[in-house]
């Protein structure tokens, strides 16, 4: 089990998938602010390319560095500044999409929840707590349970974030999971990505909740946004998980050669989620197939690779800079 260590280009890794995906934006969007010839323009483009490469299981990022490079691909424009004012309003359009979306799906997820619910959740997730907060602000009293999520321990900020707007919360270890869940009436995760297929990458430890909640017959409900389909996966494209590994281990045991291992993300299939939460309505997994061609328009999705869009966005800045 191979391990990657540190948590890559901007630490995304302890980000939910769309503050991960927005901050890369940002990032992004300010790198060609300050570009004034085509080769800061590729530095850029490399910028968005090595992010993507760190967090290849995240939809958003992929999705939204497809529809830059296919902007920068397209050529033929007049110059630097032409670029930059087109790359730019895509990127504004693109942040402005990914709000609106988690804002729609996280209202749908928020009636799906009733007066007197005990929610299970883990992990950081905007999605998750947008739609309890929308939940609070209906009137309806919930409470939340949030598994503190190790390594990065990023349910303490869910937890902070709840408790800030008035609504009662437990955090629990994570072991702890399978034991509260007879207390609970519901369960609510985020996702990095929706696969072709209906399963779903999250934090690791979503799967326990998962299976925890489909032992005790509590319901699992997804809140994603359509810009977390990953339709690249209807071709068998796969995704690796990144991980933590000895830096996890206190050092009096590494010393004795205890290695460490620490997955940070995980498929959940498709038979362990009741209902996924979009802007487009409550799905069922099965149904995401339909999603996509909808979205996409065709089914399968004719779509070219990240790696084929890279280098002709490339190609792209590189005539440019000859031209002008």
């Amino acid at each position: 089990m191979a391990s990657t260590h540190g948590v890559g280009p901007g630490g995304l890794y302890g980000l939910g998938a769309t503050e991960a995906a927005e901050e890369a934006l940002r990032r992004f969007a300010a790198l060609v602010e300050e570009a004034g010839k085509p080769t800061q323009l590729l530095e850029a483009v490399d910028y968005l390319a090595a992010t993507v490469s760190a967090r290849p299981f995240s939809a958003p990022l992929a999705n939204t560095a497809r529809e830059i490079l296919e902007r920068i691909a397209e050529g033929g424009y007049g110059g630097v500044e032409e670029l930059k004012r087109s790359v730019s309003e895509l990127v504004r359009e693109v942040l402005r999409r990914v709000i609106e979306e988690t804002e729609e799906a996280a209202e749908i997820a928020a009636r799906r929840l009733e007066d007197g619910d005990v929610v299970v959740t883990q992990s950081y997730s905007r999605s998750v707590v947008r739609a309890l907060e929308k939940a609070a602000a209906m009137g309806k009293k919930i409470e939340v349970i949030v598994a503190e999520s190790r390594p990065l321990l990023d349910g303490l900020e869910t937890a902070k974030t709840l408790a800030r707007v008035g609504i009662p919360v437990t955090l629990i270890v994570d072991s702890a999971t399978r034991f509260v869940m007879k207390d609970a009436t519901k369960a609510i995760l985020g996702a990095d990505a929706v696969m072709a297929d209906g399963s779903v990458v999250a934090r690791t430890g979503a799967g326990l909740v998962a299976l925890a909640a489909n032992e005790a017959r509590v319901r699992v409900v997804v809140v994603a946004g359509t810009y977390k389909l990953y339709p690249e996966t209807v071709y068998g494209a796969t995704v690796e998980t990144p991980a933590l590994g000895d830096e996890i281990v206190p050092e009096e045991l590494r010393e004795k050669g205890v290695r460490g291992y620490a997955p940070l993300f995980e498929h959940i299939p498709p038979h362990l989620v009741d209902a996924l939460a979009t802007e487009r309505g409550v799905i069922a997994p099965e149904a995401v197939p339909l999603l996509i061609r909808e979205k996409y328009g065709e089914w399968p999705p004719r779509l070219k690779p990240l790696d084929q869009l890279l280098v002709e966005a490339r190609e792209a800045l590189k005539k440019l800079a000859a031209s002008t």
